[in-house]
């Protein structure tokens, strides 16, 4: 049942994923109708009907093409959709509000569970917005981020967690981060979007995590850059998306912070 559960939550997150796509082209486009309109091939521009905008499944069916016009649809649009599942399974998984007992009542609830999983559902959600914005435009929305701020303000306010001048404090460490980048470089090497990514990352994750998150993001930008360079993929002056970095170390860290930070508690303060 636990394992059907959190299928069940894998779909829905892939059919957010979907919704993000949706969001992100409008957004990119200047389009109208963002949360309502009908959803269109963006080739032939016929509307789409239910058994279009089955997540994952259609795409796979179709072999990644339009039904109507037979153009091919873009991988991001699939990966976008699987990425977002995973990322709702996983925090499922680390917030199980509702699991299969073996025995009377058979279903257990926890609402305490329910609203940590609802909380980082809905930055992880931004967090994918703005993962695949910057990826395809190098860019990153400061809507996203400003949308993600709230939910996360708002849900520590509501649990705790972190403590209030624990995230405080972590909201200004990461946007002062990126703020020095930006006077240091003189806006070479980041922009203000990403000094409102590292506000958002830092009020998540409370500032000890947040130094984990940024520690995790940056090894992942290192190893992707070098490889790339050695694969003959971008060279030096290649611009290389950073936001993709940042917020897979979010959501790592989201996931696995309390483990890392307890790990190094024991094996390194203890000494």
């Amino acid at each position: 049942m636990n394992i059907f559960l959190t299928i069940v939550i894998f779909y829905i997150g892939a059919a957010l994923g979907s919704f993000l796509s949706v969001l992100i082209y409008r957004t990119r486009h200047g389009l109208s109708g963002i949360v309502a309109g009908r959803s269109a091939c963006p080739h032939c521009k016929k509307t789409l009907i239910a058994i279009d905008l089955l997540p994952i499944v259609n795409y796979l069916v179709l072999k990644g093409r339009c039904r109507h016009c037979k153009e091919k649809i873009a991988p991001h649009y699939l990966l976008l959709e699987i990425t977002t599942g995973l990322a709702l399974a996983a925090l499922y998984l680390k917030f199980p509000f509702l699991t299969y007992l073996n025995e009377a009542p058979y279903m257990n609830f926890d609402l305490q569970l329910l609203w940590d999983f609802a909380r980082y559902a809905l930055v992880s959600i931004m967090l994918m917005a703005i993962f695949f914005y910057d990826l395809l435009y190098k860019e990153i929305p400061d809507i996203y981020s400003y949308l993600a701020i709230i939910f996360v303000v708002a849900g520590n306010i509501y649990t705790g967690t972190p403590a209030f001048p624990d995230f405080v404090l972590g909201g200004a460490v990461g946007a002062v981060f990126f703020l020095a980048q930006i006077i240091l470089s003189k806006g070479r090497w980041v922009g203000s979007g990403d000094v409102i990514l590292g506000m958002l990352m830092g009020l998540t994750l409370g500032w000890k995590q947040l130094l984990i998150a940024l520690f995790i993001s940056y090894i992942i930008g290192a190893v992707i850059s070098i490889w790339l360079l050695a694969a003959k993929r971008a060279t030096k002056k290649t611009q290389i998306p950073f936001a993709p970095f940042l917020v897979t170390g979010t959501i790592l860290t989201i996931l696995f912070g309390d483990i890392i930070l307890n790990w190094y508690q024991y094996n390194f303060l203890a000494l």
